[in-house]
Order: structure tokens, then C-alpha cells, then sequence
């Protein structure tokens, strides 16, 4: 057998036993790599973070008022976010700087724009047909700019959501998080990649100035925004973007290690626990978000990533790794999407229906759906091996199904009268 022949072999086998991992899991840089290697990049206990995210936002959107503060779950999804995608593309730096950014792109797409396609396409088409007389045809407008990733710029300009009393939200408003992280990724990896070729042998001390200063300037512009305008300062990326940069800053600085005794990393990730149900549960209006406030939930799930990269696993990073935790983090962002919809549309119905056993039915049906989701459109989309070495294709998944949402909207349009 040819070398060329015997490496064609060895490549086949990786990708028929070694799948694309969990998002959680950071892949190793090089293909030679070993499921061992990979299995090592994996943080169960980031994905129990997610599912502890994913929790919140859905008990407050549920409308459980000792949760009146979830909402506070999405900054924690951004923080996660910046831990995780900086680590992904740190790992993969010595790359070309076009191969780094080809694959992480795809990556992108794959992982967020099918699903979310599916929700946009189903909420315009049922709340058409649920909501009768009450259908807002603004909902039109908003599905289209929710598949561009822009539905933040478009809640900013309707002042849409949080911000008028007495006016339901949108059935898609939970899609201006996923806007505002799509924006931040659209220009992050050209900074931290243009930061790592400055000096590739000290990198990641470049990189950490880099994130330092995205932190100080965001959160200044945050905190004088949310005092000047709450919507703007609420969706803006501007305003998010140091709450994604402490995720990142996480992955760049240095790890815990043997630095601290497990009984002081335990009392940090305890405190951190504490101190974010403090924030789910005390905090009962996002008017003042982000600002300073998020600063102790962001600053809870931060301790929680870094604390996670200690040698011996603390018994909160334990507890975040239980196979329970882990497999709701593996959906949350299933879990995410599915939810708002659920909640809304019956109280937005002609004749809402309400009450503790309509609310279990809905997150019962939120779980089923993402469920179904994760099973048989994302795990497939993203383990497909002609999508992994086909990029044309995957620009085409991308036009497909904002052209799907776009004709949905049209034609639900159409017989609004819109």
C-alpha cells in the first residue's frame, strides 16, 4: 500500500470513529490526535453551566417569580461562549489564518443556522394560525431579521421586548442573543488571529491584551448606556461585548492548576454558585442590564470556567459534570430556541391559557422539540463528513435557509395582509 494510500486510510478512520464533539469540547489542532487527546479537551462541567443558563432564562420566561432575575442566564451564555470559541480558535492558531477562519465559519453555521431556521419557520407559520386577531404583523419583519442575525438592531429600533409596558414581546425576541454573538464572531477571531501572528511565540500574551482592553471599553460604554438608553444598552453588542471578552479572557490567561488547595477552589465555585442564584432571584428588571449589574453574574460564571481548569475538580465542577447536567447542556441551545415560542404564543392567544399545568406542558413541549432537534437536524448537519470537507455546500445550507425564512414570511405576509 502507497503512503498516500495508507494516509487516505488513516484519515477515513478518524472521521468514522473520532465525531464532531459537543460545543463544550475544544478539537485538538492537529488531526493526529488521539480520541484520548479529545476526550481530555472535553468540559463536562461547561455544559452543566449551560444547562444551569438555559434553566434560568426558561424559569423567567416560564414566569416563576422567584427566578425574576433568569434573564440573567444569557450572560452567562455569553460568557461560555467567549471561553469556549477563544479556546477553539487559540487551539487552532498555527493554522493559516484562511483555513482557521474558513473552518471556523462553517463551524458556525452549521451549528446555529438549521435549527434556528426551523424555529423562525414554525414560529411566523403558528403564530399566524394560533394567534387569529391577535397576530402582530410586526412578527413578519422580525423572523426575516432574526435569520440575518440582526434582530438586536431591529428590537433597537421598535423599542421591542422588555421595554413597553403592557405590549407582548415578540415571538422571536429571545433572538437578539444569538444576533448579538454571531456580530461579536463576525470580527473576533480576525482580532485574536491578527493578535497571534504579532508575535506567534508569546501569543497569548498578545491575545490577553487585546481581550483586557475589549473588557475595559466595553463595560464602560455598558455602564454609561444602560444609564442613558436601557433599550439600546440592552441589545447592543457594543454593550455585550465585554461580558463574551471575560469568557475569552478565561481561555487566554493562565490556568488554576496545582496554584490553589481544592478546599480554595471550592470555596471560589461555591461562592460563584451562590452569588449567581443571588442575581436569578434578587434582580427583578433588565432595565439596568447590562451595566454594572451583570457584573456579578458574569463575573460568577467566569470563576466557574476557571476554576474548572484546576487539576482536581472541585465538587461543584462535579456536580456541574453529572451526566443529568451535562445532557441538558448538550441541548440548551435547543432548549433555547424551542422555549419562547411555547411560553408565548398561548398567553397570546384570543383566549390565553395560563396556570401551573399549562406552564408544565409547555416546557415538557420545549423538551421534545429540542430533543428532536438535537437527534435528527443538528447532531446530523453537524457530524456530516461531506459538509466537514465541503465548504461550497455549506455557504449553500446557509443561503437555503434564510431564503426558507424569508418565503415563510413572505407568504405568511401575504395573508396578514401585511
Amino acid at each position: 500500500m502507497s503512503s498516500i494510500q495508507r494516509a487516505r486510510q488513516t484519515r477515513s478512520e478518524y472521521r468514522s470513529h473520532v465525531l464532531d464533539p459537543q460545543p463544550a469540547s475544544i478539537p485538538p489542532a492537529q488531526p493526529s490526535s488521539n480520541l484520548t487527546t479529545m476526550k481530555k479537551s472535553y468540559r463536562p462541567d461547561v455544559q452543566g453551566l449551560r444547562a444551569v443558563a438555559v434553566a434560568l432564562v426558561i424559569l423567567y420566561h416560564a414566569r416563576f417569580w422567584v427566578f425574576g432575575g433568569g434573564f440573567v442566564g444569557v450572560d452567562v451564555f455569553f460568557v461560555i461562549s467567549g471561553f469556549v470559541i477563544t479556546g477553539h480558535l487559540l487551539r487552532h492558531s498555527q493554522s493559516s489564518i484562511r483555513t482557521t477562519l474558513a473552518d471556523f465559519y462553517a463551524r458556525r453555521i452549521r451549528r446555529i443556522v438549521p435549527a434556528a431556521t426551523v424555529v423562525l419557520v414554525l414560529t411566523v407559520i403558528l403564530g399566524y394560525n394560533l394567534l387569529g386577531s391577535n397576530f402582530d404583523p410586526a412578527l413578519v419583519g422580525d423572523v426575516k431579521w432574526a435569520s440575518l442575525f440582526s434582530a438586536n438592531f431591529r428590537f433597537i429600533h421598535t423599542s421591542s421586548g422588555y421595554f413597553i409596558a403592557g405590549i407582548p414581546p415578540s415571538l422571536v425576541q429571545h433572538f437578539w442573543s444569538l444576533a448579538v454573538e454571531e456580530q461579536f464572531y463576525f470580527v473576533w477571531p480576525l482580532v485574536l488571529l491578527a493578535a497571534t501572528r504579532l508575535a506567534p511565540a508569546t501569543y497569548r500574551r498578545h491575545a490577553l491584551g487585546v481581550v483586557l482592553v475589549i473588557i475595559i471599553v466595553s463595560a464602560w460604554w455598558s455602564w454609561h448606556d444602560t444609564l442613558a438608553n436601557a433599550t439600546e444598552a440592552y441589545y447592543s453588542p457594543f454593550t455585550r461585548a465585554w461580558e463574551i471578552a471575560l469568557g475569552a479572557l478565561v481561555a487566554v490567561g493562565p490556568r488554576v492548576g496545582d496554584r490553589f488547595s481544592p478546599v480554595v477552589v471550592q470555596r471560589m465555585a461555591m461562592g460563584s454558585v451562590v452569588a449567581l442564584l443571588i442575581s436569578a432571584t434578587f434582580q427583578r428588571s433588565p432595565l439596568s442590564f447590562p451595566g454594572i449589574a451583570a457584573w456579578l453574574p458574569c463575573g460568577a460564571a467566569a470563576v466557574l470556567l476557571w476554576t474548572g481548569t484546576s487539576s482536581q475538580p472541585s465538587l461543584t465542577a462535579r456536580w456541574l459534570s453529572h451526566p443529568a447536567m451535562t445532557a441538558v447542556g448538550d441541548r440548551s441551545y435547543s432548549l433555547y430556541l424551542y422555549h419562547f415560542a411555547w411560553l408565548e404564543i398561548p398567553l397570546q392567544m384570543v383566549h390565553p391559557a395560563s396556570g401551573f399545568f399549562v406552564t408544565t406542558l409547555e416546557i415538557a413541549g420545549t423538551a421534545m422539540c429540542a430533543e428532536l432537534s438535537f437527534r435528527y437536524l443538528e447532531n446530523p448537519i453537524r457530524r456530516s463528513r461531506r459538509l466537514d470537507r465541503d465548504r461550497v455546500s455549506v455557504l449553500l445550507v446557509l443561503l437555503v435557509c434564510v431564503a426558507a425564512v424569508f418565503d415563510a414570511a413572505w407568504w405568511v405576509g401575504h395573508l396578514a395582509g401585511v
